[in-house]
């Protein structure tokens, strides 16, 4: 196994944001508010570049955000309705094949952070999990 470019210092900021994405009936299920989870990350402080990595059910959606004009799109999604943004901090996983899981927004964060544990599948897990490490 090689080691990732998500290591620790590699990237200079992220964020897991959670939505109350229903474009999915079944989505109605889970927890208002924490019904999708996606990643933000800096890739450039100096131009404020921020990389959004976001997997929906029909394709992975990849976008460069360009702070133009001084605009902070962080506090931009900080005050929109029904969206939470959580800063996160990037680990090296550990050096095992990560557990076999359902490809779910979910998952996809998990991944990007090194996250192994099996027993979080929903995004608000997944949030409860990352605000008490």
């Amino acid at each position: 196994m090689r080691n990732s470019g998500f290591q620790s210092g590699y990237f200079f900021k992220g964020y897991v944001v959670f939505e109350n994405n229903t474009s999915l009936w079944w989505l109605r299920f889970l927890k208002k508010g924490y019904r999708h989870c996606y990643m933000l990350i800096c890739i450039s402080k100096k131009h404020n570049l921020w990389l959004e990595l976001n997997p929906m059910s029909n394709q992975l959606y990849i976008f460069k955000h360009e702070s133009l004009l001084g605009l902070d799109y962080i506090n931009h999604l900080k005050t929109s309705k029904n969206v939470t943004v959580l800063p996160v901090e990037f680990q090296q996983a550990p050096l095992k094949c990560a557990p076999l899981g359902f490809f779910t927004c979910v998952e996809f964060v998990k991944r990007i952070l090194g996250i192994h544990k099996v027993s979080i599948i929903t995004p608000y897990q997944l949030y409860i999990f990352l605000t008490n490490s």
